[in-house]
């Protein structure tokens, strides 16, 4: 059994210590936020950090009413003559699971430099560079894989940045569902492992995977493609849920499968979005809430109407373990991809 398996399919553990460590934080988070007054807060991340971020940035905004957005740090650290007069009294959030990329230390430099930015991160190795330019650290040591790729990494810091939105926004109904998606984990990743090598069996030639989404599901979608490029070294791509009939429908045949992250219930866009694919040739999974009339070839069902950010989660779980068992199945090593390490220093 490959390490990257027992980190895909049995994080549950680190999630549940996740949930617990960032409630547990609660007063401290409210009164970071509140001694600080951001005018605007600005995620500062690379790599599976920053697609995190895409989609987290989203559901604080929604409950803070605080505009929320997420830049790449490498394009701070390149581009400083746009960002050093963009913001407003900005509050920074760096999640890294390293603590030590180049880019983001640097970014987080110049927004201290240019901003005097209060800065929160969320870091999975102990004793990392960023803790020294952190006015608050969030440190979640047992998040950390031992194989190459962000897996169980990306669920928790993507978990403890839509908890900290849920927090700030009281939102306690986000907080009952996430509890839920937890304690149930174990039961979806069985039925998920299950459906994702029937999936592997009767589409064993599919050439291309596309991954689509939006909101608050966009930036977690293009991790799912992400991650299996980087473990299965597989070509793949990812466009927004109605952005992807203009112009890249053409690419779809019956070489590609397409995976549709529904915000809920598939709705009748994504019905109608299914169907086009189909009749351009291509297979359809969909990951979604419930499942409904749509005439998918395969479907990832959470079982019950939830929050977009636990489908969020449940889907790139899914899309992980597809990447896992598509590197088995291209005869790769999922743990040691070629060429790729932890974090990045340039």
């Amino acid at each position: 059994m490959h390490q990257s398996y027992l980190e895909i399919f049995k994080q549950n553990e680190s999630l549940e210590k996740t949930f617990r460590h960032i409630l547990g934080l609660k007063e401290a988070i409210i009164n970071f936020f509140g001694e600080n007054k951001p005018g605007e807060i600005v995620f500062i991340a690379c790599g599976s950090s920053y697609w995190s971020s895409l989609s987290a940035a989203m559901g604080i905004t929604e409950k803070t009413g605080i505009r929320c957005s997420a830049v790449k740090s490498g394009d701070i650290v390149l581009n400083p003559e746009y960002y050093q007069k963009l913001y407003q009294n900005p509050l920074a959030i760096a999640p890294s699971r390293s603590g030590s990329t180049s880019e983001t230390l640097m970014a987080i430099d110049l927004f201290k430099k240019w901003y005097a930015s209060p800065v929160l991160s969320f870091v999975g190795f102990e004793n990392a560079p960023i803790l020294a330019v952190s006015d608050m650290a969030i440190e979640l040591n047992w998040i950390n894989e031992v194989s190459i790729c962000q897996t169980k990494a990306f669920s928790n810091l993507y978990l403890a940045e839509i908890l900290v939105g849920a927090i700030l926004g009281n939102d306690q109904q986000l907080i009952a569902q996430l509890e839920l998606f937890i304690k149930n984990f174990a039961q979806l990743s069985e039925h998920a492992d299950n459906k994702i090598q029937q999936l592997l069996s009767e589409l064993p030639g599919y050439k291309s995977l596309c991954v689509i989404a939006s909101g608050k599901q966009y930036g977690v979608a293009i991790e799912g493609a992400y991650i299996n490029i980087e473990m299965a070294q597989f070509p793949s791509h990812y466009y927004g849920m109605l952005e992807l009939r203009h112009g890249p429908i053409v690419m779809i045949d019956e070489s590609y499968l397409t995976f549709i992250i529904c915000k809920n219930k598939p709705t009748e866009y994504e019905i109608k979005l299914i169907a086009d694919i189909q009749k351009a040739g291509g297979k359809t999974a969909i990951i979604a809430s419930q499942d409904a009339e749509t005439n998918s070839d395969f479907s990832f069902i959470y079982g019950s109407e939830t929050a977009p950010e636990v489908i969020a989660l449940f889907g790139v779980f899914v899309l992980q373990g597809l990447a896992h068992y598509k590197a088995i199945q291209l005869g790769l090593d999922p743990d040691q991809p070629k060429e790729l390490v932890q974090w990045i220093k340039i």
